[in-house]
């Protein structure tokens, strides 16, 4: 990767150099139409070198879609010069104070190159954008449209607008006589930001022929038929498997294996928040240490479609590296049950081991939803197993996440 194209990458949280490398295989872990596309991504490590472990993440660098690119830079009447070479520089005799060109656009490359790589397109439309825009709108309903959303009375009108406006062609489209000049859009967009996705394998892993790093993802199906920018920019490469990608360890936190391996865990996480406890478990196996007691509590919507990595979990249980399993499915029957529910139903269990046996307890999950729910559960469990009083349950529960004993990774 050039000097450039690094300088201008925006990389929060790094622990690592930029790598570019080969997806070696990217396999599909559910079926049928009516869940979310889920794979399994194997990349080529060969020659980094970087130490990681189970539970840490990558960033990866992701890639705006080419067929919307293509449609925003022809309603900009940009198409035809999309691969010319542009430069970039400070106009002259400009009266902005301290004019810069912003840190993630490079000096030199293609629109198309910018457009794909470098701008974020799905980001939420501020007022001063808005009002930048008028200037370049030439019907007069959709400027008085504009003028509507960005005054003080048009509030209402501008938090309805932008909860429906989820891209940048979306905000043009609606204003056809809109054209501004890709000078001015490059002043307001904000760098594409990478996409954190936690590892799903060892680090001790190693095939016969390479090195590699496991991640998990789902597509992500939004409004108006878009996709998640990167899930969808990911799931391109299962017919392109000889694509490489761009990516960098993130500093990491707490979640990890304790030092003791003979420490009891108890690993909650639904859907594809199971991803780092297959690198945990595959870990444990390949140390070949003798190790605790491990429990898994899982959750998805079909136990025939979507219970990811069943396999490997099954095999797991049979060699005894996972020895106990709490699984639900919660579309195959009538009254729908989750990971929370599971936790009640062995609620006995479940304290003794964090009480008695001092387990470390790992969630992964959606912090809006599920983490909130597991953690008031396991609050309710405290105070049903060992009558305790409300406050008690919470302040010991605070005492295990200060001594890492409770252990959340989270996504909004």
């Amino acid at each position: 990767m050039s000097r450039e194209t690094c300088k201008v990458r925006i990389l929060p949280f790094a622990d690592s150099l930029l790598y570019k490398r080969k997806v070696l295989e990217i396999r599909r872990l559910t079926t049928g139409v009516d869940v979310k596309r889920t794979y399994d991504v194997a990349l080529d490590l060969q020659d980094v070198d970087k130490d990681f472990q189970p539970g840490d993440t990558i960033a990866i660098l992701p890639e705006n879609n080419h067929d919307e690119v293509a449609e925003l830079l022809h309603h900009l009447n940009l198409l035809a010069v999309a691969d010319v070479p542009y430069v970039v520089e400070i106009r002259t005799g400009t009266t902005k104070k301290k004019p810069i060109i912003p840190p993630h656009i490079p000096t030199c490359g293609t629109l198309r190159d910018l457009f794909s790589k470098r701008l974020d397109l799905r980001g939420t439309p501020k007022k001063l954008f808005l009002k930048m825009l008028l200037r370049f709108t030439t019907d007069s309903q959709e400027m008085a449209q504009l003028q509507q959303l960005c005054s003080p009375s048009g509030s209402t009108e501008y938090n309805n607008f932008i909860q429906n406006c989820d891209s940048l062609l979306h905000l043009l489209q609606s204003f056809p006589s809109c054209r501004p000049p890709v000078e001015r859009l490059l002043e307001h967009l904000g760098p594409l930001q990478p996409r954190p996705y936690s590892i799903s394998s060892s680090p001790l892993i190693n095939n016969s022929t390479s090195k590699q790093l496991h991640f998990t993802f789902s597509v992500i199906d939004l409004e108006n038929n878009l996709k998640g920018v990167c899930t969808s920019w990911l799931e391109r490469f299962s017919n392109n498997p000889e694509r490489s990608l761009d990516f960098y360890f993130r500093r990491p936190n707490n979640f990890r294996l304790p030092e003791d391996m003979s420490t009891p865990i108890i690993m909650i996480g639904p859907g594809t928040g199971v991803a780092p406890f297959i690198g945990f478990l595959q870990h444990r196996e390949l140390l070949n240490l003798d190790v605790g007691a491990a429990w898994l509590f899982y959750g998805c919507r079909y136990a025939s479609r979507d219970f990811l990595y069943k396999k490997e979990i099954d095999q797991f249980l049979q060699t005894g590296i996972l020895t106990r399993l709490s699984c639900c499915s919660s579309r195959d029957q009538t009254e729908k049950v989750y990971v929370q529910d599971l936790i009640r139903q062995h609620n006995e269990s479940f304290v003794n081991k964090i009480v008695r046996e001092n387990a470390v307890v790992y969630v992964c999950g959606d912090a809006k939803n599920m983490v909130k729910q597991v953690s008031s559960t396991i609050v309710n469990c405290l105070t049903d197993v060992m009558s305790w009083s409300q406050s008690d349950a919470e302040g010991y529960m605070k005492q295990l996440q200060n001594t890492n004993r409770y252990i959340q990774d989270v996504w909004i």
